[in-house]
């Protein structure tokens, strides 16, 4: 999955791609819902967004390529519907969100270790590489010897092998370090200011009473705190200095979340409405600070 990028549109909107964006509609709005979701709807929404409808076109048009979407026309209306793969990760993100924040990972004191070579003339695997495995948690401790306090090695191994890295060892191990310990792989310093700052933007954000901004500022803030999957690999307590914001803006962030559901699910049944009255009721509502992320 692709990390949120945070640029500014609309106003204090800050979005990712396009494609996050579509995405993160059908995740919030279109949950495991069987029938397609009107290409219309999805226009409109993503306009609610601040993006332009012949760009929203084009990034259908993209996510329909590379196997994320597929379209379907009926006469003259046509609709979009998640591919398998991009269910997968969908519901991969819904399980990462219903955990993060919420329950302390437990650590047996091990470390997923992994050291790999990949040439200079490789540049594009070698960038995909990094990507992939910091989006699993793992961090450079030295320049090709990566680490993660998660049980995840196996999966980082296949990872790399899928990019047609072959040099690769990985192990699970106890770390002895000559400084202040494994964990300064991560700047922590770093990804508190982060969280500092996401918890600004939570506290000041846009007055959504009317529902077409808080579809806009609910999306917005989703976004932004995806993006800490990337920035924060979700290290335990006892590797963390203390107090760690993780779960407290957690909390912060799903009560905000859940308080601009009402307008901005109402906008997008009235998005949805306008083409396929019958569908409307199947808009999904999704909360994050009850026990279940939808109902």
């Amino acid at each position: 999955m692709v990390v949120a990028e945070t640029t500014r549109a609309s106003g204090r909107a800050r979005r990712g791609s396009p494609v996050r964006q579509v995405l993160t509609l059908f995740g919030d709005y279109w949950w495991r819902v069987e029938e397609p979701l009107p290409s219309g709807a999805i226009i409109a929404a993503m306009g609610d967004l601040g993006v332009k409808e012949p760009a929203t076109r084009a990034t259908l048009s993209r996510m329909v390529q590379t196997g994320l979407l597929d379209a379907d026309r009926v006469g003259r209306r046509t609709t979009h519907a998640l591919t398998a793969r991009a269910k997968h990760i969908v519901e991969e993100e819904a399980q990462w969100l219903d955990t993060f924040g919420r329950r302390e990972p437990q650590w047996d004191g091990l470390w997923s270790v992994l050291a790999f070579s990949i040439p200079e003339s490789r540049r594009a695997v070698r960038h995909s590489a990094r990507s992939r495995l910091k989006w699993l948690g793992f961090a450079p401790l030295y320049d090709g010897l990566w680490i993660s306090p998660a049980d995840t090695a196996d999966e980082a191994m296949a990872q790399l092998r899928s990019l047609g890295v072959d040099d690769v060892t990985a192990m699970r191990a106890t770390l002895e370090t000559s400084f202040d310990g494994p964990q300064r792989a991560w700047d922590l310093a770093a990804v508190a200011r982060q969280y500092a700052e996401f918890e600004a933007d939570v506290k000041n954000g846009a007055d959504a009473a009317d529902p077409a901004v808080a579809l806009c500022e609910r999306s917005r803030l989703m976004l932004a705190w995806q993006a800490f999957r990337g920035l924060d690999a979700g290290l335990p307590a006892e590797l963390l200095p203390a107090p760690w914001p993780r779960a407290a803006t957690r909390r912060l962030f799903a009560e905000r979340y859940d308080e601009l559901a009402p307008g901005a699910e109402a906008r997008m049944r009235e998005h949805v409405a306008a083409i396929s009255p019958e569908l409307a009721a199947s808009v999904t509502e999704r909360r994050l600070a009850q026990q279940s992320n939808f109902r």
